[in-house]
């Protein structure tokens, strides 16, 4: 690499034409000394350098039921689905930026954000406990652009879904219970701000796999969606992660739980409500990948340690 490229030059060079093949011509260099850069400088840094998408679009949706429901057309290729990131102002999370990498580096043809990705800790319904600090609403605002706009930039050409979750629903549930004459102002609904997410509350893939923020509860949630739905059932909500077959006289479905997007039950947006308690949760995001419009065996991300997570026998460090 050229000496007078310093590394802040040659991520603005890149960020600006995203292209190696554009950079190298640039810098008079040859293409595969640039993506080896890219590569240290993503990991030295922990940023994306995005690359411009020259993939066809293999995804196709509408939406349907007043907006309600968006029904997703998948033939061939990977959909990402995160849930209840609960982002709040500061260093990001292990899953968090894991799954930034993973939109980068699967390549997805969708990316789905299934609930809670705003935490709303100033407009719970319940009480501050022990004048704790929590960030105000604007500071999470930020803070969730910031981590969305990241995805965005990792994602490429991928459809990307918001499918809204009960804490999400805290920014214009306050707003509608406080100052119903807003109603219709712009900047009243959590969508107003994201206006690069599809915002629905519930995501169909190929009439056979639902992605729903949460669904039935329970210890055996996830096997009781599959049945009560005969669909392959998706869900966040309750923190847990996990992928349970169900198989019968018309094939094989997944109950399937997202788990969740911070460090441990200790984070800061939890500990004092779960008194310091540790709940069986997992820190875990979902890979689905089609092969001719068929779902194969759902898989998950799960967090091995601080800064480290498992994808099919991997250590992957992010």
């Amino acid at each position: 690499m050229a000496p007078s490229c310093t590394d802040d030059e040659f991520i603005a060079l890149y960020r600006d034409l995203q292209s190696s093949s554009a950079v190298a011509k640039r810098l008079g260099i040859a293409t595969r000394n640039v993506q080896a850069r890219k590569v240290r400088i993503e990991n030295k840094y922990g940023v994306i350098l995005p690359q411009f998408d020259t993939r066809p679009a293999y995804a196709k949706g509408a939406v349907s039921h007043g907006n309600a429901v968006y029904s997703l057309t998948v033939e061939d290729g990977v959909v990402l689905i995160g849930s209840d990131f609960h982002v709040w102002p500061g260093e990001r999370t292990t899953m968090q930026r894991a799954f930034i990498s993973f939109a980068a580096k699967l390549r997805p043809v969708a990316v789905i954000a299934n609930g809670d990705v705003f935490d709303g800790a100033t407009v719970s319904r319940w009480p501050s406990i022990g004048w704790e600090h929590k960030p105000t609403v604007k500071q999470e605002l930020e803070a969730v652009g910031d981590f969305l706009g990241d995805v965005v930039k990792a994602s490429g050409k991928a459809k990307r879904l918001w499918l809204l979750g009960n804490h999400d629903a805290r920014f214009e549930s306050r707003i509608a219970a406080n100052a119903p004459e807003f109603a219709g102002v712009k900047g009243v609904h959590l969508r107003d701000h994201f206006d690069q997410w599809i915002p629905a509350w519930r995501c169909d893939i190929n009439d056979d796999v639902v992605v729903k923020h949460r669904g039935v509860g329970g210890e055996h949630a996830d096997w009781n969606n599959v049945v009560k739905s005969g669909k392959t059932f998706i869900t966040g909500h309750d923190h847990r992660a996990g992928v349970v077959p169900y198989h019968d006289y018309t094939g094989v479905r997944w109950g399937v739980r997202c788990g969740y997007m911070a460090e441990s039950p200790q984070a800061s947006q939890f500990v004092n409500y779960l008194e310091a308690s540790a709940p069986n949760w997992h820190p875990a995001f979902v890979v689905l990948t089609f092969h001719k419009g068929r779902l194969l065996w759902p898989e998950l991300v799960n967090r091995h340690e601080d800064g480290i997570v498992q994808f099919r026998g991997e250590l992957i460090k992010v």
